[in-house]
C-alpha cells in the first residue's frame, strides 16, 4: 500500500546561516508535525545592513506522513499524546472519565416576571459601566 503525504511550507530565519535556518524550520515543525519524510528548500533569501548578511532566510516544504484510519482509541496507530482516553485507561473506581453531576442542581426555566428597578444605566460610571476616570 503507498501512503500519502502532505505538505506545509514554513518560513525560518538564522543569524548563522542558511543551514541554520533549515535546522530551525524543521525542529519547529517537528514540535506538532509528526512523521517528518523530507524537507525541500523552496527560496533562500539574505538580509543585509551595512553590507553584511544579518539574517538567512529561506522558505521550505516540509512534508509527512498521513495517518490512514486513525482510531482516537487505538494505541497502535497513534502517539500517547494524541490518542483519546477512554474508560480503561481510569483508574478502577473513577466512573471511567465520565463527568458525575449528581450534585448539580439545574434550573432550566427562568424565574418570570423578575422585579425590575426603574434607572441606572449600563453606561454610567455610577452603574458600574461606561468609562470613568
Amino acid at each position: 500500500m503507498s501512503s500519502i503525504k502532505k505538505v506545509i511550507e514554513v518560513l525560518a530565519s538564522s543569524e548563522k546561516s542558511f543551514e541554520d535556518a533549515v535546522q530551525r524550520a524543521l525542529q519547529e515543525a517537528s514540535t506538532t508535525v509528526k512523521g517528518i519524510r523530507s524537507i525541500y528548500i523552496k527560496d533562500q533569501s539574505c538580509r543585509v545592513r551595512d553590507n553584511k548578511i544579518t539574517e538567512y532566510r529561506i522558505t521550505a516544504k516540509i512534508s509527512f506522513e498521513v495517518m490512514h484510519k486513525w482510531d482516537p482509541t487505538s494505541t497502535q496507530n497513534a502517539p500517547a499524546e494524541l490518542r483519546v482516553p477512554t474508560a480503561d485507561d481510569a483508574p478502577a473506581g473513577t466512573g471511567g472519565g465520565t463527568p458525575d453531576y449528581s450534585g448539580v442542581n439545574l434550573h432550566a426555566k427562568p424565574d418570570l416576571p423578575r422585579d425590575v428597578e426603574p434607572g441606572g444605566s449600563a453606561t454610567s460610571a455610577e452603574s458600574g459601566g461606561g468609562y470613568s476616570n
